[in-house]
């Protein structure tokens, strides 16, 4: 089951990666200022929203079927950006690659929560993390051909064709969750809504850092310190491939140590770190960018967990939707309020320093707000969920 999951880990940070990675490259054709960029960022992004309503089938239609659909749509989107003629068709193209690929980002995270042992799940959504980073790294794999022409960023939206044998191969070897139809059916999302808000919020606040700290990396790294496309994808694979041995070590301590201890060194010295990159050169630059990769890694086991841990199951798949709907809000204001300060501001590191402020105080919150769950069943997290046979 989990290798399964990893290779659509796999696809989803493929996908998931090229905006951030190509948009770039992508403004010098249809000749968009940072200001546009961030608009057609946003934008893109608004796909999350509308994957709502395709994750809230998974609760009623089954984990198994959403997942299909949502490799095969997610590939045929990318393939549609590929060919976009202006910026009005990328982004129509992005929206309907992003609303599918957030879709089966859900369903897999949802099945990783159900499928896996109480005190492993946190370490199995960091392997599924290190594969999604396999996928964001593939993206590398073919940029530098962005160098080669103005429009030869399209070729790196051509790839995710091959999910389609695997949408297939879904269909015939995964099996649905045992947790499905496992729930009371009486169970409603509200009844949950002290946990969905507290969540929504710091998801929020990570999302208004994180988005314009990833989508305005390239543009940073071109602009501001004089970098290459194969400049980029040697800093990135670099600073960043290591951080696969802080996924894994945060994800085992996030099922031992504690969940909260581990958001706590993500956000403060991972983000911390990270914020630096932005107002720093020359060789300490690097070293941040590494320093920031190992630590800010545990986001995902310790945050993602709390995602399908805390809701029962017959909901699970409809709040974990609008948790990411709620980072999609935080990546909109984000993505827009950076590129409008930097704009004005001359610098981005500046912008990005002061939406740190953010996820600090979402950190604040999940420290008050939030349980402790290591070791604890989901029967005994939710109470309307019974185990399933």
């Amino acid at each position: 089951m989990l290798g399964i999951l990893a290779a659509a880990a796999v696809l989803t940070g493929y996908l998931g990666t090229l905006l951030g990675q190509t948009l770039t490259f992508v403004a010098d054709e249809f000749e968009l200022s940072r200001t546009d960029q961030g608009i057609v960022s946003a934008w893109g992004r608004l796909g999350t929203l509308l994957a709502i309503g395709v994750v809230a089938l998974a609760d009623r239609q089954g984990r198994r079927k959403i997942a299909v659909l949502a490799t095969a749509a997610g590939a045929i989107g990318a393939v549609a950006t590929a060919a976009a003629p202006n910026a009005f068709g990328f982004v129509a193209a992005q929206v309907v690659m992003r609303t599918f690929s957030a879709a089966l980002g859900t369903v897999i995270l949802v099945y990783a929560v159900e499928e896996m042992p109480a005190g492993a799940r946190a370490y199995a959504l960091s392997l599924m993390g290190m594969a999604s980073a396999l996928g964001a790294g593939m993206v590398l794999w073919v940029l530098p051909i962005a160098d080669l022409a103005t429009e030869a960023w399209r070729i790196a939206f051509v790839p995710p064709v091959l999910a389609l044998p695997l949408a297939w191969s879904f269909h015939r070897n995964l099996p649905e969750s045992k947790w499905y139809r496992s729930g009371s059916c009486e169970a409603k999302l509200s009844d949950r809504i002290g946990p969905l808000l507290v969540l929504a919020a710091i998801t929020f606040s990570i999302a208004l850092y994180l988005a314009p700290a990833d989508q305005f990396r390239n543009e940073f790294l071109r602009d501001e310190r004089g970098f290459s496309a194969g400049q980029i994808t040697l800093f990135v694979l670099t600073t960043a491939t290591p951080g696969g041995l802080g996924l894994l070590i945060a994800g085992r301590m996030a099922d031992t140590v504690g969940r909260k201890v581990v958001l706590a060194v993500a956000t403060a010295l991972g983000l911390g770190a990270l914020t630096l990159v932005f107002n720093t050169t020359g060789v300490a630059m690097w070293l941040l960018a590494l320093a920031a990769a190992i630590f800010s890694s545990g986001l995902l086991p310790s945050l993602g967990v709390y995602r399908g841990e805390l809701f029962p199951s017959n909901v699970r798949n409809r709040a974990v939707g609008w948790i990411s709907a709620s980072g999609v809000a935080g990546a909109v204001c984000g993505l827009a309020l950076t590129g409008w300060l930097s704009d004005r501001w001359g610098s981005i590191g500046s912008v990005i320093a002061v939406l740190w402020l953010a996820p600090l105080a979402g950190l604040v919150l999940a420290l008050v707000a939030l349980p402790e769950t290591i070791g604890r069943s989901l029967e005994e997290l939710n109470p309307e969920d019974y185990s399933p046979s």
